[in-house]
């Protein structure tokens, strides 16, 4: 993943938003956009909180965080940077196929869409522990309130926060913590949790340049999931998990009554998942094969 060195900075002038942040690939046009409404089985309608919620919930349930597709992408794609997936081929792939991407992807095409709904709002490049801008986010504005939106871990709903003090959201799958750690940093937790902690939030407008340099570097070696099948999509009121780096393959999900497991057959691996998710089987049995086929390289190797 690219890793740039963001410094901190004062917290963004909201009339400002719009003059340092400029975003082509953001944009959509109106009949794609009804497209997309349609496939979300939502209606068109005025900027709100209540509105920014119902697109979320639903998106969430119907694009995955995956990288079943990037895998295929990078396998047919000679130069790293020809496989970038920016929101119109998001878009594309989640209609055609039930196709989703990794948290630069998903959360770009989504932050495309609110967009073209008039919302306000900028991307952002945060960090796991020790490791630098390696997940995205997205902040929106309504009204005077600013929230954060992810639906890649997915957080089931935009989530207001404050440099003044730790808020506490309390969801019918996980309760979730807002803290605040420094000048435009916040750590975002979950609970009850085997792995409570989930990003260092960094409220810092990302530029489309560096944004997009982000997502092109998330396709080189050093990228993440290029070596694994993962999904991971609400299903209901519950995300649920597959990474084919766990053994044996399971589903795993998190809720207040503690962690489930489903067991997967590896000899009906593709088709169990392919149900779960609703994307197509041979894809994921191709994106499993690769995935195979390169541990076994580099074991040889």
């Amino acid at each position: 993943m690219g890793k740039p060195d963001h410094k901190h900075a004062r917290q963004p002038d909201n009339a400002r938003i719009d003059e340092r942040i400029t975003m082509t690939h953001l944009k959509l046009d109106d009949a794609f956009v009804d497209d997309i409404l349609k496939f979300l089985k939502l209606r068109r309608q005025a900027p709100t909180l209540e509105y920014l919620n119902a697109l979320l919930g639903a998106f969430i349930r119907k694009v995955p965080w995956e990288s079943v597709t990037r895998i295929l992408k990078r396998a047919a794609t000679p130069a790293p940077a020809d496989c970038a997936r920016f929101p119109f081929q998001v878009w594309s792939d989640a209609m055609n196929f039930g196709g989703g991407g990794t948290c630069f992807e998903i959360n770009y095409a989504f932050l495309a869409l609110l967009h073209a709904l008039d919302y306000q709002g900028y991307m952002t490049l945060n960090d796991m522990a020790e490791t630098k801008a390696c997940h995205a986010a997205s902040v929106i504005l309504c009204g005077d309130q600013k929230y954060l939106v992810d639906v890649a871990v997915p957080l089931p709903r935009a989530f207001a926060y404050s440099p003044n003090a730790t808020i506490c959201q309390t969801t019918p799958w996980l309760n979730f913590t807002i803290q605040p750690v420094g000048e435009n940093l916040y750590e975002i937790r979950r609970a009850p949790h085997a792995r409570p902690y989930i990003f260092t939030f960094q409220d810092i407008p990302v530029g489309e340049t560096v944004f997009e340099m982000a997502i092109q570097a998330d396709y080189l070696e050093t990228g993440f999931f290029l070596d694994r099948v993962a999904l991971n999509k609400m299903l209901g009121e519950t995300a649920w998990l597959f990474n084919s780096a766990t053994q044996p393959y399971m589903l795993e999900s998190f809720d207040h009554d503690g962690k489930h497991e489903i067991l997967l057959n590896p000899e009906t691996l593709a088709e169990a998942l392919a149900e779960r998710f609703q994307m197509p089987a041979a894809k994921i049995a191709a994106a499993l094969n690769l995935v195979n086929e390169m541990s076994k390289n580099n074991v040889d190797a």
